[in-house]
């Protein structure tokens, strides 16, 4: 790795660390690369100047940018409080729960910085120039075992970091293993903690629990260890319901597929699958009370306050992007205006950006809601033109992308071309000239000269005696 060894040519210890030593010693491909380093975040900028910025409050780290790729460099951590004379930006705060709010207390070694890291698998770090794997906290050991293992007090680890509950059960769907008798033990009692978390970051790691390929098995480690009421409590009266698991697991299965095959995975179409059955139960109690009420509401205006009242409280929990929220209440609309096979915008409706999601999603339904098979075959033939549509527009990006590219290497070549002649050119001129600096060259050269003159004209007999 050129970051780390470009940290270790400026002196400083560098380590690949993390996940991607785990992935790789599984023959897995790791998903992205991290840096440990007795640098500072200021240091290590100061190295990356142009492609490097520092992120982060909690916990300040550093993107290096290194072609498309992102390299997350993090300095050294210590168990220890920083001495008085270095707390100036390396402090540790804690809230009154034992949460870490902030913690850039630096370490000194690898070995106080593994202390820090949540699981054992998680706290080896490779010398990629050394080609040496440096374990602590026997991770390599629990690697063998198929366990994972938090290090330090479990309870107090929970407590700086309630995401590393969720973490474990993650790894435990993703890796197959086994969590720990201590590691597991505190997991029901303190889970109330996550909503201590913001939510903000409870977005992102909601995204990891379901779109990175192991949606399924994940769904299922948060309802064994009744964690997914949590995530999503607007949902949690209907985990008693068999076609409401059925349908959920079904849709997380195809989305797992979708990632093995290197397809995107949206996290809009994830919270409209798992709130859906949310929005049918509400709606459902509007339309009863819309048809019984004797002051009657507009139905958009019911149905519009009926998103926004279920994407608010899942907001709570995961604070969704505004696009986000945006797409579900698209796609969850046009459910309601896909069902209606009798309406007059049919072509206006197809040619709607969210058409082709829309129908991916009413097909999803109709393997649970077999009475949606009349409108699915209805709206077929308009997402085949549709997709045939969308598959043409992408050949012709791509083609257009190809030319361009192809314009950008002959331009590349042309330029390298010049560039080479002018050179050769240079190097001909530079021969072809006497160093004027360099005196016994010149003489030397000029006597050469004289002789062969005086030869030849002795030849031709020219020299008069």
């Amino acid at each position: 790795m050129r970051v780390v060894a470009t940290l270790q040519k400026h002196h400083y210890e560098a380590y690949l660390v993390g996940g991607c030593i785990r992935d790789l010693l599984l023959g897995k491909k790791p998903k992205d690369f991290d840096v440990s380093t007795n640098a500072t975040p200021e240091q290590i900028r100061q190295i990356f100047i142009s492609n490097s910025r520092i992120i982060g409050r909690r916990f300040k780290i550093v993107h290096v940018l290194q072609g498309k790729e992102i390299i997350e460099v993090t300095t050294f951590r210590s168990n220890q409080s920083a001495p008085a004379k270095q707390r100036s930006g390396r402090t540790r705060v804690k809230a009154e729960s034992g949460m870490l709010i902030r913690d850039n207390v630096y370490g000194k070694n690898i070995i106080e910085d593994s202390q820090r890291r949540d699981f054992t698998i998680n706290a080896l770090y490779l010398d990629p120039v050394k080609k040496v794997i440096y374990d602590f906290n026997g991770g390599l050991y629990d690697m063998q075992q198929g366990v994972i293992d938090i290090i330090g007090d479990p309870e107090t680890r929970y407590s700086e970091d309630p995401v590393r509950m969720i973490r474990a059960l993650r790894f435990c769907a993703k890796l197959g293993f086994k969590i720990s008798r201590r590691t597991l033990s505190p997991i029901k009692k303190m889970a109330s903690n996550l909503s201590a978390v913001s939510n903000a970051r409870m977005f992102e790691e909601v995204n990891k629990l379901f779109l990175t390929g192991h949606g399924l098995q994940t769904f299922r480690t948060l309802r064994k260890y009744d964690i997914f009421k949590l995530l999503f409590p607007s949902a949690a009266e209907l985990l008693d319901n068999q076609n409401y698991i059925n349908f959920v697991e079904y849709a997380l299965s195809s989305s797992d597929k979708r990632y093995m095959e290197d397809k995107r995975n949206m996290p809009h179409f994830l919270y409209a699958v798992i709130l859906w059955a949310v929005f049918q139960k509400r709606m459902f109690i509007c339309n009863q009370t819309y048809n019984s009420a004797v002051v009657l509401v507009p139905q958009n205006k019911l149905i519009s306050g009926l998103l926004n009242d279920i994407i608010a409280e899942q907001n709570k929990i995961t604070d969704m992007p505004m696009a986000v929220a945006d797409s579900i209440r698209s796609l969850w609309r046009m459910q309601l205006t896909l069902d209606d096979i009798e309406n007059n915008n049919i072509d206006e409706i197809a040619a709607r950006n969210i058409f082709r999601a829309s129908y991916d999603f009413l097909e999803l339904r109709g393997k649970f809601e077999p009475y949606l098979k009349t409108a699915i075959d209805f709206w077929n033939p308009y997402y085949i033109k549709s997709k045939e549509l969308a598959d043409k527009r992408k050949a012709r990006k791509e083609e257009s992308f190809g030319r361009k590219a192809r314009k950008k290497e002959k331009l590349a070549a042309k330029k390298k071309a010049y560039e080479d002649k002018l050179a050769a050119k240079k190097s001909r001129k530079k021969a072809n000239t006497e160093s004027f600096d360099d005196e016994a060259n010149l003489s030397a050269k000029r006597k050469k000269q004289l002789e062969k003159a005086r030869a030849w004209r002795a030849a031709m007999h020219l020299d008069v005696k």
